[in-house]
Order: structure tokens, then C-alpha cells, then sequence
């Protein structure tokens, strides 16, 4: 009677801790849904590494965890050892691909500034041209929000291949002061224009989405860890016992 009683206990753990798992998938999903509606274009920009880019990774992340959730939610309720020995294979997976994926972000964590340099300078080069409306409105967002312009600075701008003897910048470098007044790229004056680069921006963003996605990436390894350990008991406690009255 004890032995059933823990056992049922352990039942109802693994059912509750899967269907708090799958609605955290849910809310992950939504976030990143709403991120890629509103950040969408930013991705343009870096066409080499979209899947640093947040709403890319809550997409992929929430989707695993709900699929994930259901099979742990539908093994722990029907009490299905193949659905169990799946739940603990798949967080298994999930969790060394986690450490993989963690180390691999560690050690080229350099690279991601080269990566976001060379897409920045072709992205450049085809600004305002016909056909690239997304990446041209993408610059424009990014310079104005973040503040940035250029690559590594406002003087990027000039000399383009494809406008050579350039003098203007885009009117979304101007510091705010000074946006007002009408084309305001073409003045020439680089005291106008912001003077960081947007390449320390996107530097700037991608260490901030690597950290919250390792300290967020930490958190869900513990409970994968507890998920595991309850899928595991409850399993040999229904191969050794059979299905619990």
C-alpha cells in the first residue's frame, strides 16, 4: 500500500511537472512568435547566423518543449512504459544537445563578431537597391533604434561599390536633433550622424541573447534532470509491478 501510494505519488508529479513543461512550450512559442511579428526584419541583416536571433530560437525551443511536455503528460496519465522510455530518450537528447550547443556557443563566441561584420558590409551594398526592400528597411530600423551607423562607423557609407564617390549616409543615421530637418544624410556633416558602428550593436545584442539563453538554458537542464529522474521510476516501478490499482 505504501509502495502504490509513492508510486501514485510519483504518477501525479510526472503528469504535473509535463503539463507546467508544456505550457511553458506554449508561452515560449507565443514570445517568439510575437518577436519574430515585430523583429522580423532585423534577421536580414545577418543572413549567416539567424539562429542566434531570439525570436528564432523561442520558436525552435518552445515547439521541442510542447512536443516533449505531451509525450512526458500522455506516458505519466495512460502510465505507457514506451511513451516514459521516449519522454526520458528525447530530454536525454535534448539535454547533451544543450551542453553541445552551450560549449560550441562558448568557444566560437569570437567568430559571431566576423560573421555579423561581413553580412553587415554586403548587406550595406545593396541598400536602396530595387528588390531589397526588406533588407533597406531593416537598416533603417536597426540604425534608428540602436542608435548606430554603419558598420563600424557613419563613414562606411561612403564609397559604396555600387554608388562610388558617395558623401550622403541613410536619413535613419541622423541623431535625432537633427532627423527633423530633410534629408538629413545627405549634409555631410559626420557630427550629424551617430557615431558608433552597428556592428558593436549586434555584438552587443547577441552576447545578451547568448547569456539569457545559457542562464534560462541552465534552469530548464535542471528540471529536465528532475523530469528524467521521475520518468525513470516510474517506469521500473511499472515494469516491476504492473499497471497501480
Amino acid at each position: 500500500m505504501v509502495e502504490g501510494g509513492c508510486g501514485k505519488c510519483i504518477q501525479y508529479l510526472m503528469f504535473t511537472f509535463n503539463l507546467l513543461f508544456w505550457l511553458a512550450g506554449c508561452g515560449i512559442l507565443g514570445v517568439g512568435i510575437w518577436l519574430r511579428v515585430t523583429q522580423g526584419d532585423f534577421a536580414t541583416l545577418v543572413p549567416s547566423i539567424p539562429f542566434v536571433t531570439a525570436p528564432n530560437l523561442c520558436i525552435i525551443a518552445g515547439v521541442i518543449v510542447m512536443v516533449v511536455g505531451f509525450i512526458g503528460c500522455c506516458g505519466a496519465l495512460k502510465e505507457n512504459k514506451c511513451l516514459l522510455l521516449t519522454f526520458f530518450v528525447m530530454l536525454f537528447i535534448i539535454f547533451c544537445l544543450e551542453i553541445t550547443a552551450g560549449a560550441l556557443a562558448y568557444v566560437y563566441r569570437d567568430h559571431l563578431e566576423k560573421f555579423a561584420r561581413d553580412d553587415l558590409m554586403r548587406g550595406m551594398d545593396q541598400y536602396g537597391i530595387d528588390g531589397q526592400s526588406g533588407l533597406t528597411r531593416a537598416w533603417d530600423l536597426f540604425q534608428t533604434e540602436k542608435h548606430c551607423c554603419g558598420v563600424n562607423n557613419s563613414t562606411d557609407w561612403f564609397n559604396r561599390p555600387v554608388w562610388p564617390n558617395q558623401s550622403w549616409v541613410p536619413d535613419s543615421c541622423c541623431k535625432p536633433n537633427y532627423r527633423p530637418n530633410k534629408d538629413c544624410g545627405q549634409s555631410g556633416n559626420i557630427l550629424q550622424f551617430f557615431e558608433d558602428g552597428c556592428v558593436s550593436a549586434l555584438k552587443t545584442d547577441f552576447t545578451f541573447n547568448l547569456g539569457l539563453i545559457g542562464a534560462i538554458g541552465i534552469g530548464i537542464g535542471l528540471i529536465q534532470i528532475l523530469g528524467m529522474v521521475f520518468a525513470l521510476c516510474l517506469f521500473y516501478r511499472i515494469r516491476n509491478e504492473g499497471t497501480y490499482a
